[in-house]
């Protein structure tokens, strides 16, 4: 196919408008001057009329300013636009043919996919169609998109197969050989991945959190043990001291049992025992009786 080129002819670098040369410097140097004074001006009442004109003459000039900006762009543009026009024009008509190469050569790598991934299936399934590991690497598990890329052989394919089987294999029988209490959980992590680092990871976090809770509950068990033994010599200290006042108080009112029988024994009148006849009423003689009963005067009959 011919090359082809796009070729400017006018503008040129040499001839290609570099600046827009006008009277800026000059207008600059007005508009600067008359704006310093309109901006300290005040206007009072009597000369608000004055403003307002000031104020329409600077809006006119600002419009006359702007309007030239305009007409300036439009012109600088125009053949801008003329030529982006054109070149959006050729742009389409090239584009139209292109379409028609594009969809014939996706449509011969999609063709080419197609058939890659037959052979492909085909590697799997000698692969993996008899092993005992089939049921865990699947398809949809194994099958990588890039195995359909024209740059990757069905050679390399093949042995990363292989590889994949040999090492779930030798690492799935690691893992079940492990003795641990955690087998269960290293090997429902290593399915999802294929992956030995996540399941010893896995391994090591459950072992750290058991040996953590095995040192809580130790620390535990202590601590019940510790109170459990404060309350037990708090109770014996109570029960020791409950003793130790009985005995006093026993001690003690013996002591005073003693002391006051000495006090009677040192207090006893010697006993006299006197016979006499008493002459009185029945009342008075019940009176007299009950009066020494009272004052445990032993009285009788006399013989």
């Amino acid at each position: 196919m011919e090359l082809l080129e796009l070729k400017i002819y006018n503008p040129t670098d040499e001839n290609f408008i570099k600046k827009i040369e006008w009277n800026n410097e000059e207008l600059k140097q007005i508009v600067t001057t008359r704006a310093n004074d309109f901006k300290n001006l005040v206007y009072t009442d009597e000369n608000i009329k004055d403003a307002k004109s000031d104020r329409a003459n600077l809006n006119k000039f600002i419009k006359v300013l702007d309007t030239k900006r305009k007409d300036v762009k439009k012109m600088m543009l125009e053949p801008y636009t003329e030529f982006e026009s054109q070149v959006k024009e050729l742009i389409g008509i090239i584009g139209e043919a292109n379409n028609n190469i594009d969809s014939q050569v996706k449509a011969y790598e999609q063709k080419k996919r197609d058939e890659k991934l037959v052979k492909v299936q085909e590697i799997y399934d000698g692969i993996f169609g008899e092993s005992d590991l089939l049921s865990i690497l699947t398809w949809d598990r194994v099958f990588k998109p890039t195995y359909l890329n024209a740059t990757t052989t069905l050679k390399s394919i093949k042995t990363e197969m292989t590889e994949l089987l040999e090492k779930v294999t030798n690492e799935l029988n690691i893992i079940n050989n492990d003795d641990g209490e955690y087998q269960f959980e290293m090997k429902e992590e290593y399915l999802k991945n294929f992956s030995m680092t996540d399941a010893l990871t896995v391994k090591q976090r459950f072992e750290e959190n058991a040996r953590r809770k095995a040192e809580y509950e130790a620390k535990r068990q202590a601590e019940m043990e510790a109170r459990k033994e404060r309350e037990r010599a708090e109770a014996e200290s109570v029960a020791d001291a409950g003793k130790i006042q009985t005995n006093e108080s026993k001690e003690e009112k013996e002591t005073a049992a003693t002391e006051a029988v000495k006090t009677v024994e040192t207090f006893t009148e010697e006993l006299i025992e006197l016979d006499f006849r008493v002459r009185a009423t029945a009342s008075q003689l019940e009176g007299l009786k009950n009066y020494l009963k009272s004052n445990n005067i032993e009285f009788g009959p006399v013989k």
